[in-house]
């Protein structure tokens, strides 16, 4: 037979392996979802039959949120302080791995473990007719995506956010006064690119549901209905590794809030 013959018939041999590989993980996928889609419903039903209403609208289909890690991105820093305050600005190390940068308008310093704050001059920073808009911009300016969580007298307080999720640990308060900004405090920021950790896995859906009614019951709570659950991320810093976010839900009861780690399926309360 012909070579030309003998190399289409292995091709074609090799062209029907791959597929029927195909059809085989595809069909291992699609029954691996559908079981972990009939465990989140045997999930919600067992909260049900303890007692906790859920709206099976509320409780989300799988964990999309992976857990990652975010090395320092000092160039970034100062990009973020540049944006705000202006180029040129003079970057100074102050030892311990904080650094500030100012000119004329103010400074900003930084820390590794995410920690900032900034001091305005009186009137740089003059605020628009909008004050909750314009500290959006400025924030923007920066790099850091959020929303205003609240708004009492001079002083706001932004959440950072990441890919639209919430960074529930990072946040800062901006001072406003005489219509301008005049201070950022008590500030924690992201300001790298995170990279996914794939050290850690998130657990199931359905895992998740047990886990946070027995982390309830282990705190010596109850609770009668859950309202909402909102994913998102908190972050932990250390002096001299990498900022870890891991991957939590918000969950809101009648009783009150919690956080469910979806790595270790720990659960906090939340004041």
């Amino acid at each position: 037979m012909p070579w030309s013959k003998i190399k289409n018939i292995i091709l074609v041999i090799l062209a029907v392996t791959n597929l029927a590989l195909l059809v085989l993980v595809g069909g291992q996928a699609i029954r691996g979802s559908r079981l972990l889609s009939q465990a989140r419903e045997d999930a919600i039903q067992f909260l049900r039959n303890r007692g906790v209403e859920v709206d099976e609208e509320i409780v989300p289909q799988s964990m999309e949120l992976r857990p990652q890690i975010v090395e320092r991105d000092l160039a970034g820093e100062e990009r973020a302080a540049a944006a705000l305050l202006g180029s040129p600005v003079t970057a100074e190390s102050r030892g311990g791995e904080v650094y500030r940068y100012f000119n004329e308008k103010g400074s900003v310093q930084f820390h590794s473990d995410s920690t900032f704050s900034a001091q305005l001059e009186e009137g740089a920073f003059p605020l628009g007719g909008s004050r909750r808009e314009s500290c959006l911009e400025l924030m923007g300016k920066m790099g850091f995506q959020g929303v205003v969580l609240s708004e009492e007298g001079d002083e706001l307080v932004f959440r950072q956010t990441w890919k639209g999720n919430p960074l529930f640990s990072q946040q800062v308060t901006l001072v406003c006064q005489g219509g301008n900004l005049t201070a950022m405090t008590s500030g924690r920021q992201l300001a790298g690119r995170p990279q996914e950790d794939t050290a850690r896995e998130s657990i199931t859906v359905a895992t998740a549901l047990i886990g946070f009614l027995n982390g309830v019951s282990a705190l010596g709570d109850v609770c009668n209905r859950i309202d909402m659950i909102e994913p998102g991320y908190v972050a932990a810093a250390s002096l001299s590794g990498p900022i870890v976010l891991t991957p939590v839900w918000r969950i809101t009861t009648d009783t009150g809030a919690y956080q469910l780690d979806t790595v270790t399926g720990g659960v906090t309360r939340v004041s």
